[in-house]
């Protein structure tokens, strides 16, 4: 049923005088020929679409609700559709200047549009509401007609609209309800005062209470919007690619705070980290160094450059405190007068014990 005019009725009930605020005033201004004193204008607030399920089992998709918002400013207020089988192509008698959707909880939405027992579809948590401005200009032949407003005895109103398609609404195990979702994108083609419609129930807010925040952008302003969320996208994107790009060293940068322990801080300091980094390994050198040089007092090792580059190498691929451990042990053994090794014995591992420490299984 794509590009289809379809009507959705809400009863409204209106309460509290017509008069146009100053903010209102600059909005109608828009659509006038003329500058139109504000007491010569009439104007509502109407609870004109809702996604809540209708009469016809029918609900709208807040896609298409939004859509509305957008594209309903500037159309026509009419008696009776004009596209309806008792219709006419007469014009307007008022004009939408104003238009937006308002999110609220299901009981909220209940409570405005006075349908306690209003259902929505499943999965639904918030209730939208498409909230309508309106104005006519007043004349003696529709004075009576404003005083009907004003009384709540003409309160039923209703969208003109079209709607790309429309699907069934599944409960949560994925079942298919006898309810049809109405979907974007869709236009408001017009708005009616009409006898009772589809959709169940709405109430007038008095727009004293409307805030400037809530008028319809123009539609200059919605493509200034649109491209604003375009730019924010794009960059969000960008600067998603760099943090993905930025993300291996990040990694590497966490690992080596992680190793650092209490020494993290370094990080932060890169002179003092770098500092730190070479009088390690000076220190490195100079433990192997005492470790070769120890080796050589106890015959574990030649003296000749050769022999003693060797020695250096086996040690070079060896953890700190291994090397610690070797250079304690080393120093040990040579304070208690040296002992040459037992034949068999090698560079980089302990000579075999010997006499009464051959049988303890610690030094096996």
């Amino acid at each position: 049923m794509s590009g289809t005019t379809r009507h959705k009725s809400l009863s409204v009930r209106v309460k509290s005088s017509g008069t146009a605020t100053d903010v209102q005033m600059t909005a109608i201004a828009q659509y006038t020929l003329a500058e139109i004193p504000a007491e010569k204008l009439y104007v509502r607030t109407f609870a004109l679409a809702h996604n809540g399920i209708d009469r016809d089992n029918e609900c709208f998709d807040e896609a298409l609700l939004a859509d509305f918002a957008r594209t309903l400013p500037g159309k026509g207020l009419f008696i009776k559709h004009p596209t309806g089988w008792d219709g006419d192509s007469g014009p307007g008698k008022g004009r939408w200047f104003g238009a937006k959707l308002e999110r609220m909880s299901l009981d909220e939405a209940r409570a405005l549009l006075r349908e306690p027992g209003l259902k929505f579809p499943p999965g639904v948590e918030t209730g939208v509401v498409l909230m309508a401005d309106a104005y006519l200009v007043r004349t003696t032949g529709n004075a009576d007609l404003l005083d009907e407003i004003d009384a709540g005895v003409v309160g039923d109103v209703s969208i003109g609209f079209t709607y790309k398609d429309s699907e069934r609404v599944v409960d949560v195990n994925g079942i298919e309800l006898n309810i049809w979702r109405l979907t974007s994108p869709g236009e408001a083609s017009e708005g009616s005062l009409v006898w009772l419609g589809a959709q169940p129930g709405a109430r007038a807010i008095k727009h004293a209470n409307r805030t400037e925040d809530r008028t319809m952008p123009t539609e200059e302003q919605y493509q200034a919007e649109k491209s604003a969320r375009t730019t924010a996208e794009t960059k969000a994107t960008a600067l998603q690619a760099e943090l993905d790009q930025a993300k291996p060293s990040h990694d590497i940068v966490l690992g080596l705070r992680k190793a650092l322990g209490d020494n993290a801080a370094l990080i932060d300091k890169p002179d003092d980290l770098a500092a730190s980094v070479k009088a390690a390994a000076v220190y490195r050198d100079e433990l192997i160094d005492t470790i070769v040089k120890q080796e050589r007092q106890l015959g574990l090792c030649d003296d000749d450059d050769e022999s003693v580059a060797a020695a250096k190498a086996i040690y070079a691929g060896d953890p700190l405190t291994r090397l610690q451990g070797r250079a304690k042990r080393l120093e040990a053994q040579a304070t208690k007068g040296g002992r040459m090794p037992p034949s068999g014995a090698h560079r980089g591992q302990e000579p075999a014990p010997t006499g009464e420490f051959a049988e303890n299984p610690a030094f096996g």
